[in-house]
Parts: structure tokens; sequence; C-alpha cells
């Protein structure tokens, strides 16, 4: 019978209760029953002597069809779907069986724990108390194989101790999460009030903005405007009709615009044919960060849009540009140049649409409400004379009256004044008897008024005085940078009147230094990769592979390529030369030195001194010099015999000397 050890055993144990346990939370108990019957199997077929080996491909290639099972799973409305945890756990519980597989032949047994380990907890998502309590039993059973022998009683208590109360503290977190995370309506809530922006959609209701103002996401930045020269007010809608306190668009558009050409991947919008071109106009990066309603924020003065994934754009005669309700992350504006076009912006005022009756309109049961209004403020008692006068002297009117008599407030208190106007009253009946109120509420009254007199006049809705640091290349609107004010026709053109209070008191925290410098970090971080993905750099390498193409294409580079390797050819053709030259004069000189040192051996040979194999010139010079006999004491050496010699010593001294300079 074959027996296993506890470490085999416990791990085996580990890897069936976490395959138990996922099969059953995830409610494919098939599946896992599989998995457990694979490691059974596993465990008692085991042979050290035959263990295939671990290959890395298929560990790789499992990720394709885990990856298609994550695309097809089914998503979960209001939460967090538990695929997100089940899919890479079955990811794992895959490894793991390839590495136990293949142990002492590329398998590891630390990758078999550390993925068992991994599924166990993961197995937990979802599963029931039982299960739980087997994970524990599993997980405890390892640790005991595992542990070190010797180790006290009281050691493996206090580690239990303390991983029971890590555990019961996580089940604990467990349990607040699926009581409080799962509450279908505050979920909703809050996704929509962080994921989207209010008072921008196309029914405006007076309100809607206080939540950017006072909710807890208010400092939330929600545009960035990559210029150094950010526009104040940043528009995102025109509102033509008022009705019960509910501001709508314009019921028709005035017309479709077409793609004119592409900025990269962005195709361009234009307002009137080639407005945008690059003389006379300068494009203007934006990055938004929540769904603006399709609405593609710009200012009025703007000729042209580039967005992406789009073929047409809706377009209001009041310079709005719509793109359906497809949430856009960014987009491009067009400003003109100031030596290009003077386009819709003339000497800060606003031409380019034509003045409509419908910016006259004024909801009838509120008429005989805005004359007494206009009668308080005194509007009634403003001459008419002269007539290209008349709505600069009215909005001044209208401003100067809310500065004296009306206080900002991010709430208006319908409780106050229930008694006297009755129920559900409109909010500009509330606004106008508690004096107090946001910008929603005094753009909306002076449009009013201005159009009760005549004078043509529109709500808009977008992003007012952005926040901007020197050395900084754009600018930042955060959410309470929401605000609407009022556009008005005056001396034939249209002009921003703000009649917003500007001596409002709003706690306004400025972000700490880190704060900033976050927010500094994540806009360039969003700048590297709109470069990388969407820049002019695409551009400038399909210019630089048209210019190599045309180079290749022409003869001048051929000629140009001729004389290099011609110019190639003579320089080492010279330089061969030269080279030969100093190698015959060099092959002189060692010819000689080689000369004289035949000779002068052969001199010395015929007394006796012979120079041994492997014997240097210096050593034998040494040796000659001990050995030669003296010539007058000895009658065998001649006279002419010994100046030989004398002259073969001297040869062998001048080529010791001068063998290194050879």
């Amino acid at each position: 019978m074959r027996r296993f050890s506890l470490r085999e055993k416990a791990k085996t144990f580990l890897l069936c209760a976490a395959s138990l346990n996922l099969g059953l939370s995830s409610d494919l108990s098939w599946l896992g029953i599989i998995f457990v019957a694979a490691f059974i199997v596993l465990l008692f077929r085991y042979d050290a002597s035959h263990v295939p080996v671990y290959r890395k491909s298929i560990a790789y290639g499992l990720i394709v069809p885990f990856a298609i099972w994550w695309v097809l799973s089914p998503e979960m409305e209001y939460g967090m779907s538990p695929w997100l945890v089940f899919i890479p756990a079955y990811y794992l519980l895959s490894l793991a069986y390839l590495q136990k597989r293949s142990l002492g032949n590329g398998g590891y047994d630390v990758f078999v724990l550390f993925n068992g380990v991994a599924v166990l907890l993961l197995s937990c998502f979802q599963a029931s108390r039982y299960g739980v309590l087997l994970n524990v039993f599993a997980l405890l059973l390892l640790l005991h194989a595992y542990a070190r022998p010797g180790v006290k009683w009281w050691k493996h208590a206090l580690f239990l101790l303390l991983f029971l109360g890590l555990s019961a503290i996580s089940f604990g977190g467990l349990k607040y999460w699926q009581s409080h995370g799962h509450n279908r309506a505050e979920r909703m809530a809050d996704y929509y009030a962080k994921r989207h922006l209010m008072g921008f959609d196309p029914v405006v209701k007076l309100g809607s903005f206080e939540s950017n103002f006072a909710g807890k996401y208010n400092r939330e930045v929600v545009l960035r405007v990559w210029d150094t020269l950010a526009p104040t007010y940043m528009r995102a809608a025109v509102y033509e009709k008022y009705v019960g306190g509910i501001w709508k668009l314009p019921a028709h558009r005035d017309r479709m615009l077409y793609s004119a050409r592409y900025k990269v991947d962005y195709a361009v919008f234009e307002t009137r044919d080639s407005v945008s071109s690059a003389d006379s106009t300068y494009p203007v990066w934006v990055q938004s960060t929540l769904d603006n309603f399709g609405f593609i924020f710009a200012p009025y003065n703007a000729v042209a849009v580039a967005v992406k994934n789009a073929d047409s754009v809706e377009y209001f005669k009041s310079n709005v540009f719509k793109q359906g309700e497809t949430r856009r992350g960014d987009w491009f504006y067009y400003m003109p140049l100031p030596s290009g076009p003077t386009g819709p912006y003339v000497m800060g005022t606003y031409a380019s649409d034509t003045p409509d009756s419908s910016y006259l309109q004024v909801f009838a049961p509120l008429a005989g409400f805005l004359d007494t209004v206009a009668m308080e403020i005194g509007l009634d008692t403003i001459p008419d004379k002269p007539a290209i006068m008349r709505a600069s002297r009215y909005s001044r009117a209208i401003s100067d009256y809310f500065l004296r008599h009306f206080a900002y407030s991010l709430r208006v208190d319908e409780s106050k004044v229930a008694d006297k106007l009755g129920a559900k009253p409109d909010p500009l009946r509330v606004f106008w008897a508690t004096r107090s109120g946001y910008c929603e509420y005094y753009a909306t009254l002076s449009v009013l008024l201005l159009r009760r007199a005549g004078i043509k006049a529109r709500y808009v809705t977008g992003f007012a005085r952005p926040e901007i640091e020197p050395g900084r290349p754009y600018a930042i609107f955060r959410r309470n940078s929401s605000h609407a004010w009022v556009e008005m026709r005056s001396m034939g053109f249209w002009t921003t009147f703000d009649p917003t209070p500007p001596l409002f008191v709003v706690k306004v925290e400025r972000p700490s230094w880190f704060a900033m410098k976050l927010e500094s970090l994540r806009a360039r971080s969003a700048r590297i990769f709109h470069v990388l993905r969407d820049g002019e750099w695409r551009l400038a390498l399909n210019s630089w592979q048209d210019a190599v193409q045309n180079i290749f294409s022409g003869t001048a580079l051929y000629v140009v390529l001729g004389c290099i390797a011609l110019a190639v050819v003579l320089f080492r053709f010279v330089r061969a030369l030269r080279r030969r030259r100093s190698n015959a004069v060099l092959a002189q000189s060692v010819q000689h030195w080689v000369k004289g040192l035949e000779a002068a051996e052969k001199s010395l040979a015929r007394i006796g001194l012979v120079r041994e194999p492997g014997e240097t010139v210096g050593a034998f010079l040494a040796r000659c010099e001990s050995e030669m006999p003296a010539g007058e004491k000895d009658s065998r050496v001649s006279r002419r015999m010994q100046a030989r010699l004398q002259s073969a010593i001297q040869f062998l001294r001048e080529y010791e000397e001068q063998r290194w300079r050879i």
C-alpha cells in the first residue's frame, strides 16, 4: 500500500476543499467536482520517475479561454459581479494543478501552495458558513503540516487565536459590506451622483446644480482645458423655453455638422467651411471625467470641434455642439487666432448666430409676477432712449438690485414661504420671496425680466472661473465651478451678463500641496497617454515616411551614394598604399637585423659558442662575454678572427638595445 506524507495529504485536502467551495459558490458544482477528482487522481497516480515537464506555454495559453470567459461573463447592475472573483480563482486553480502535476520537473511546491491558498481565500466569496469552516480547517491542517518540528504548543495556540481574530474581523467587514453596500437605492443614487454632472442634461430643473456645490464630490475635477489662456466661461448648453421651474433646449437643432477633415483620429466639425484652418485657428484639448450628456463644452467663440468615433454632430444656432447622448471623455475645440478671421467673436461680443423670437418667450403664468418684480427693481423707470444702451442699462439695474437685496445661498427653503405662496409654487416666486438662491435662480429670473422688457436673452449653463496655477499648461474646472449665466442681445451682438452677486460667502477649501501635486501627476499622465494614443507624432511619422519615400524614388540619392562609395574606395586604396610602403621600410630594417644576427651567430659558432634552442639573444650575449677567450693569450684565435668576434659581440649588443624599436 502506498504511503503519503502529511504534507501531501494536507496540500491535496486544501486544493480539494478550495475546488469544492469554488464550484458551489459559483453555481458550477460540476466543475468543482472535476477539479476535486483531478487532484485525488494526481495524488494516487503520482510517479516520481515519470514526471511530465511543466510547460509555461500551456500556463500562458490558458489565459486566452479564461479571458474570453471574462468577457462573456454576465454583468451585475449596481454592484460588483462575482465573476470578477471566480474566473481568476479558476485560472489559479488550473495553475496549481499544472504545478503539482510537474513537481520536481519544472513545477515548484511554493507555487502550488501560493495558488492553492489564493483560491481558498477567493472561494470564500458568497460561500456558505460550512464552506468557510471547511476552508479554515484545510488551512489549519496545511499550517500544521508545514510547521517546523519542535515548536511549542502555546505558539501554535497563539497563532491560531491571531488567525481566528483576523478571520473574524474580515468576516465582519464582509457582512457589513454586504448589508450596506448592496442597498440598491443608495448605491444607485451615489453611482449617479458620482458619474453624472447635474445641470447639463436636455431638461434642466432649477435646483439641479445643488449637488455640484454641496455634494461630497464637489471638489472633484471634471474638466481639464489644455490652454494657458483658458476661457472664463465654458458653455455646455443654451436653453430656450422656461416652463414651471424647468428650462428646455430648443425643439429643433439648426443643422447637422459632418466631418470636414480629421485631426489624427478626431473628426473635425466646422460651423462653416474651412473656418478651422491651421493658419486661422488653434485647437484646445479638453479632458472630461464625467458624463456630460453629449454636450461638447466650448467657449462661445469656438468655430469648430473635433471628437472621436462620430460621423455627425448636432449643431444649435446658439453655437452649441451636441453628439447624441454619447459620453465624451475628451474633445478639441478651435479658437480663432488674433490675426485670423474674426469669426463669431467681435470686440468682446458674440455675433455668429442671428436673433430668434424664441428668446423673447415668457412663461405666461409668470407675466404678472415679472411685471411686479420689474416695478420693484425699477426697470419701468429706465428710459428707452437711446435704444442702443437699453440692454446694458437693464442688466446693470438687475445686477445692482441683486447685489443690494439678495444673499447667495446654496439652498432655497420653500418652508419659509409655504403659507404665503401655497402648495408647489414656481421656484422663481420662492426665490424672490426668500431673497436667497444661487446662480440658476439669478440667471433664470434675469433672462425672463429681459425678455419681458423686449430684450432677447437666453439661459446658459456650463462652467465659470477655472483654477489657474502659474506655470501649469492647463486649467481645471471642478464640480463647484458649474454655473448658469445670461447671454443677451446688445448693440447687435450677443454679450455675456452674469447677474449672480460676486460677493457671496462660500467656503472654498484650497487643495493641499499633496493634492495639487497628485492632480498635476494625473493630468500629465493623461496628457502623455493622449499624445501616445492620438497625438501629432503620427503625422510627423507619416510626413517623415513620405519624405524618405520621395528621396528613394529620386536619382539624387543614388548619385550621393555613388560618390560616397567612390570616396570610401579611394580612401581605402590610399591607406593600403601607405601601409604597404611602411611595411616595405619595416621589412628592410627587419631583414638587416636578421641577416646581421645570423652572421654574428656563425662567427661565434667557429669558436664553439652556439645559441641553444629557446635561448634569448640577451642570455646568449651574456654567455658569450663570459666564455669568449682572450685573443692575445690564445694562439688558436688569429687577429682577424678576433676582430670578427668583437664585431659579432658588438652587433649582439646593438640588437639587444634596438630590438624593441624594430
